[in-house]
């Protein structure tokens, strides 16, 4: 066998590897628009360059057909790749988001360590419907001001409204609109020709991340994130 076909057996099989862990990133841990916006691409990059680069070109380079300890060097090399793989994989699973918080004006995306960094455990958000990551709002007081009050306090308190989890509710299944109480006053800050091309049905919110920062739009029968604008793209515009 030569070294080049070695290579190309090797890439087969890491390549099938990729195509299974990229299932599972974009179905399960960074479903739709939170691959592009909350560290789905960074984390895949990280098993790219483990699974589609490293292990193969290894073997590209110790492959020896009469080589006495290719055996045993193949070896060393799937081992070492397997584990830089699973610390890769386990890195992307770690910063995975585990729940969308609607808190006030902003939807947060959490993974499980920010929760234990608040001494909140995320396993509470098991008691909610629906696949991960959990979809839910912060409730506050339906009176203006006594909601105001609580934001106020939140920030005073070092206790952010996203981490209050004794407020957390499930999203309702009618008049979805009605926990978005600052959609149309978000929306006012874009420029006239941007808005016309979100949809009637976008929630406008907000949007934080460890990674990003912006605005979203919650698509109010879908009810998952269709849109995505940055700060930089709202600077561009009313430069413009």
């Amino acid at each position: 066998m030569s070294r080049w076909r070695a290579f190309a057996i090797h890439f087969a099989i890491s390549a099938a590897v990729f195509l299974v862990l990229l299932t599972i990133i974009l179905s399960f841990w960074f479903p739709g628009l939170l691959f592009q916006i909350d560290g789905g691409w960074t984390g895949l990059q990280i098993i790219i360059g483990v699974d589609l680069v490293l292990g193969p070109l290894l073997t590209l380079i110790v492959f020896k057909a009469d080589k006495p300890s290719l055996k045993f060097d193949l070896t060393c090399i799937a081992l070492f790749q397997t584990l830089c793989l699973a610390g890769g994989v386990a890195v992307v699973y770690a910063e995975r988001p585990v729940a969308l918080i609607l808190a006030y004006d902003t939807v947060y995306a959490l993974a499980a360590d920010e929760f234990r960094d608040f001494d909140r455990d995320p396993e509470i958000l098991g008691q909610f419907p629906g696949s991960y990551p959990k979809f839910i709002y912060t409730e506050l007081p339906d009176n203006y001001i006594s909601a105001e009050i609580e934001v106020i306090r939140s920030q005073f308190f070092n206790d952010p409204l996203f981490m209050q989890t004794d407020r957390y509710r499930v999203l309702p299944d009618e008049n979805f609109a009605r926990v978005f109480t600052h959609s149309e006053a978000l929306r006012e800050i874009l420029a006239e020709d941007v808005e016309e091309q979100l949809p009637e049905t976008c929630l406008f919110s907000r949007f934080t991340s460890a990674l990003t920062s912006g605005y979203v739009c919650v698509d109010s029968v879908t009810k998952k994130l269709s849109h995505f604008l940055s700060e930089e793209d709202l600077s561009t515009e009313e430069e413009s």
